[in-house]
This record gives structure tokens, sequence and C-alpha cells, in this order.
């Protein structure tokens, strides 16, 4: 099995890496990176967060989020609110630019895809994405 293991988490790497060049191809005009985008994504489907809860969202660390919510603050694309929870440390939220933006990649990511149909089935897009999920979580209670 540790073969096997061994191929899927190298096909995950290089699917990761072709995401990332995909999407700095048909986003070139965006002048984001796909980290920004990333930030700007987790904002638009959970709402206001803190730059800690993105970063335990994504299993990266808070300073590397941090350099990529100054970037986006620096466009307008986020701004900064009150957390009534924290006071040092303040929620992210979308600005109307930002959430435009983060709807208008989405929707050019989902032409292409819908455009490229991957040749496979939604079932085995299901059970695919049910085993990475699995994978995820095992590798999450791994404690050495």
């Amino acid at each position: 099995m540790t073969n096997e293991i061994e191929t899927l988490l190298n096909e995950i790497r290089l699917i990761y890496q072709k995401l990332v060049e995909v999407g700095d191809r048909i986003h070139a005009d965006e002048k984001v990176s796909m980290g920004m985008r990333a930030v700007l994504e987790i904002l638009l489907k959970n709402g206001p967060a803190t730059v800690p809860d993105i970063a335990r969202s994504r299993s990266v660390t808070r300073q590397h989020i941090q350099v990529l919510a100054n970037e986006l603050l620096n466009r307008d694309l986020v701004e900064l609110a009150i957390n009534p929870s924290h006071k040092r440390s303040s929620l992210l939220t979308l600005t109307s630019e930002g959430e435009d933006l983060i709807q208008r990649m989405r929707r050019r990511e989902f032409r292409l895809y819908e455009e490229t149909g991957f040749g496979v089935t939604t079932e085995e897009l299901i059970s695919a994405a049910t085993t990475l999920e699995t994978i995820r979580r095992a590798l999450g209670d791994i404690r050495h």
C-alpha cells in the first residue's frame, strides 16, 4: 500500500502545482496571487474572519496569511472590522471590490471546469473528494 499512497500523494502535489499554474494564467489580468485568491474565497464563503482563524483553516502560519491580508488591504479588496470577541484581533471583511473580484474569478474558473469536464463522472469526482478528505483527516490525526 505504501507505493499506492506515494503515487497518490505525488499526484496531489502535481495537481496543486497545475492548479496554481492554470490559475495564474487565467487570472493574469486580475493581479492577485492564488494565495490572495484563497483568502478572498474564505471570506466569501465564511464571512468575516481573523487572520489566525484563516491561517488555521488553511493549515498555514498566521504570518503567511498576514502578508496576504496586508496586500489585500493595500489593494482595498478587504477591510478591517471591529471584532466583538477579541479586542486585538480585527476581522477581515470583503469590500465590494473584493467580492466582485472573487466572484469574477470563480465564474471564470467554473466556465473552464465545465468546458474541460476532466473526463470523469460526477460520481468519480465525489469519490475522489471523499477519499482526499479521509486522507487529510488521517494526516491531521498524526502527532509526531
